[in-house]
């Protein structure tokens, strides 16, 4: 099984806009998290997929010089983004991460990514309900997707919410669960950057780390402390 994580950002949140450049660990944040997802061993390919509007040249550009691979497609349609970025790269398992999560990384998405090669094929592997919200991935295969791109009603909110139609349409996939280590501690907190509050706790939380240890692990344990 190839896997490929594709990172979705984007400058135009109203709540909190220009959240992916803003600075955590000394750092954009777009680049915190993907120099945090580089070290994977199971991931192959990692592409920020961003929008053709001028306004996220800057995040395209921010990846981009740091090395980073960049797809640009559609700014509201999720689903076509991510078909055409998947068609683009030639992917087969594509590992869906938004830029919001800024403290997943590599240790947490190989754990994920082992667990799927165990299922073998698969149409949407997700941790929803089982990881902390924030810590959490959806992998899917992009035949899949680019089935339901192509031929199914979609309406807006399912082109919005990438995954949400194989939800909606549970008994014609094959969803499957993925569980945490055993060894994560169990917490209600969320990890997600969508407001001004959220992103000060984000900067605490990692600041309050030892530079050498900011893990996803690592955090999860700052957090229940």
């Amino acid at each position: 099984m190839k896997f490929g994580v594709v990172v979705a950002a984007r400058t135009g949140s109203t709540r909190l806009p220009g959240k992916a450049l803003l600075p955590l660990g000394g750092k954009p944040m777009i680049l915190f998290l993907l120099e945090r997802l580089r070290p994977s061993r199971l991931a192959e390919r990692l592409i920020l997929a961003t929008t053709t509007l001028p306004g996220d040249d800057r995040l395209a550009e921010t990846a981009r010089s740091a090395g980073f691979e960049v797809f640009r497609g559609e700014p509201e349609d999720v689903v076509a983004r991510y078909a055409a970025c998947a068609q683009a790269y030639d992917l087969e398992y594509v590992v869906r991460v938004t830029a919001d999560c800024p403290l997943l990384d590599a240790e947490s998405l190989d754990w994920c990514l082992e667990q799927c090669r165990e299922f073998g094929r698969f149409d949407l592997a997700s941790t929803k309900r089982a990881f902390p919200v924030g810590l959490d991935y959806e992998i899917f295969r992009a035949e899949s997707l680019r089935r339901i791109h192509e031929r199914e009603p979609l309406s807006a909110e399912d082109r919005e919410h990438l995954t949400l139609y194989f939800y909606k349409r549970g008994e014609r996939f094959d969803v499957r669960r993925l569980q945490p280590p055993a060894h994560w501690p169990r917490t209600g907190r969320t990890f997600t950057v969508d407001t001004a509050e959220d992103y000060a706790a984000c900067v605490a939380l990692v600041e309050g780390l030892e530079p050498g240890d900011r893990s996803a692990l690592a955090c999860l344990r700052r957090a229940v402390a």
